[in-house]
């Protein structure tokens, strides 16, 4: 990532961005930001191509195609399919896309469909999203039976297809359970922290220490209601990131920021259906801001003022997710 300096130079942060979650499904997509993302120095970005929102593969399946198609003659851009391609990226200042489910909604109840979403380049599954579905219970509702059978299912066919196991949106108990259940490191590509800012989708520090065990990554969101600040500063990101690194170690936690390119259509999906983002008391959600790759300089400041070593903030910045998906993708 580059940012002009008061003398107008050019500076790049420590390390390239690898940015795990960004929803890119038809609603949210435009025309400028993968391209602003490129110019930023973003080398990965994780777009959300489906959900649990979206049951089937034929939905997910033409977001993929279009995606695919709109690139195909664009040498900025390629699909991350594996470690080698994301070290290319990295090599040649490329912006990788990393394609991902959040839930496991485009499956449609049939595991076959894993392997043909891997051939299509999709690198990360979550197992829910903020309902129960087929595989676990989501951390938005009250209750969180665990991890069913047909979940545990689902984490051996990723595992065996070179997909990372994802448990953002996942309940405690399902969240545990699927960490239990996996053999290879486990990801929450978009979470933050309970004990700095308690909000339904954020994790206990068991959930993190169980993460970390596994050799897996955390990644912060910048959604300004979780992180404790509306107007989503960096100072209150940098605080959610801190926490990790004290529990944990600065090699477990990562970017998810949750960036949107239309804000808008969010607040007007969550107007028509509050239920489905409940604040804790279980009242609609407020509006805040989404944090954005252009403050990610600010971020870097914060570490560094904050005595963490160079290698640290380019582990966090995209060494930890670089190292996680060379491991399992290429497995």
């Amino acid at each position: 990532m580059r940012t002009k300096n008061a003398t107008g130079n050019v500076r790049r942060l420590a390390s390239p961005v690898l940015d795990m979650t960004m929803s890119w499904s038809a609603k949210f997509q435009d025309e400028t930001t993968l391209a602003s993302l490129h110019g930023l120095g973003v080398r990965m970005i994780g777009l959300t191509v489906g959900s649990d929102r979206t049951y089937g593969p034929e939905s997910a399946s033409s977001t993929i195609e279009a995606i695919t198609a709109s690139i195909a003659n664009d040498p900025r851009f390629i699909i991350a399919r594996s470690g080698a391609d994301l070290q290319y990226a990295i090599d040649y200042d490329l912006l990788a896309l990393e394609l991902n489910f959040q839930g496991i909604g485009p499956l449609g109840g049939d595991l076959s469909n894993i392997s043909r979403f891997a051939e299509l380049g999709v690198r990360h599954i979550g197992i829910c999203w903020n309902s129960e579905n087929a595989a676990g219970g989501s951390a938005t509702e009250p209750y969180d039976n665990g991890l069913t059978s047909f979940g545990r299912h689902a984490i051996t066919e990723m595992e065996r297809a070179g997909i990372i196991v994802d448990g953002a949106h996942a309940g405690v108990r399902t969240m545990m359970e699927a960490i239990e259940a996996s053999t290879k490191p486990f990801i929450v590509s978009h979470t933050n922290c309970f004990a700095v800012t308690p909000a339904r989708r954020s994790v206990n520090d068991d959930q993190i220490k169980a993460c970390a065990a596994s050799g897996g990554v955390l990644g912060m969101t910048g959604f300004g209601n979780d992180i404790g600040d509306r107007q989503a500063s960096s100072a209150a990101l940098f605080k959610h990131i801190d926490h990790v690194v004290q529990l944990v170690g600065p090699e477990h936690v990562g970017l998810g920021l949750d960036f949107l390119a239309k804000p808008e259509v969010f607040w007007e999906m969550v107007e028509a259906s509050p239920q489905t983002w409940p604040d804790m008391e279980g009242n609609p959600m407020a509006r805040c801001r989404f944090y954005s790759h252009d403050q990610l300089t600010q971020l870097e400041g914060l570490m560094l003022a904050a005595g963490y070593q160079t290698a640290h903030v380019r582990a966090i910045f995209g060494g930890n997710w670089q190292r996680i998906c060379q491991a399992v993708w290429t497995s």
